[in-house]
């Protein structure tokens, strides 16, 4: 009878879509041993369920979901937003995104949720949602019916790729299984043609219309390396850069 981190261990295994002699050499142990973990006839200890995390590439909440089945205590925090550890990374994340100003940027969370943001991002998101939803998931969606986004359909199935990656990557996530569904039953994105969209680019920006402003902004994505914090660690932070001169002239 499998234990519940056999049971873990067997469908992280099929997400990263290894094989047991795959997963026994990327973590550098004999496959009989890792089929011995998986049917609950062995106990791991408590390096080898870090060893395997490691190998498989967990996420920090499921490594400590595996730790915890395994019965050991986890190792990674879950601390308050407010918490005086996260204050230095918490200072890092104002100092980009003030650094920034005047063109957009914005941390998010996990589930697509802005955290904080910057007086160009504020704009933006003045325009495309005011006084209204601050998940940048709803906000592409509430533009829909809008002329904000020049280039809406294509913005539309880049970040629908996006979320499907992320998916895979955390071996699933309710919510954001939802979103993707939302996005991808959206009658705008089901109508639109692949062969169209030219992926054959250096970049691919997101053109807004502002009045008489055409806007074209391109994102770099950061995310820390080294924080350990369950939540904070998947804290990402988006700058927007400006893909010519009159964008440019438009945010100074």
């Amino acid at each position: 009878m499998p234990s519940e981190f056999g049971a873990i261990l067997k469908d992280w295994r099929k997400v990263r879509r290894f094989s047991q002699l795959d997963l026994s050499l990327e973590a550098e142990m004999s496959a009989r041993h890792l089929s011995f973990l998986e049917s609950g006839r062995a106990n791991p200890s408590r390096a080898m369920v870090l060893r395997l995390s490691e190998a498989l590439q967990l996420p920090r909440p499921a490594a400590n979901q595996a730790l915890h089945a395994a019965g050991f205590a986890p190792v990674y925090p879950s601390l308050s937003d407010d918490a005086p550890e996260l204050a230095p990374v918490n200072q890092a994340i104002a100092a980009m995104l003030d650094h920034h100003d005047p063109f957009p940027g914005y941390a998010i969370d996990r589930h697509w949720n802005i955290v904080t943001s910057n007086k160009g991002a504020e704009m933006i998101v003045a325009l495309a949602a005011p006084g209204g939803s601050a998940n940048l998931i709803d906000i592409l969606l509430a533009t829909a019916g809008l002329e904000l986004i020049e280039n809406w359909d294509e913005v539309a199935v880049l970040t629908l790729s996006r979320l499907r990656t992320e998916i895979l990557e955390l071996g699933g996530d309710e919510q954001l299984s939802a979103m993707a569904k939302r996005l991808a039953s959206h009658d705008r994105v089901r109508q639109v043609d692949m062969a169209s969209i030219n992926l054959n680019q250096a970049v691919i920006p997101t053109i807004f219309r502002v009045g008489e402003h055409r806007l074209s902004l391109f994102s770099v994505i950061a995310q820390f390396g080294s924080v350990q914090d369950t939540r904070a660690g998947e804290t990402r932070i988006e700058l927007m850069f400006p893909m010519d001169e009159d964008t440019t002239a438009f945010f100074r």
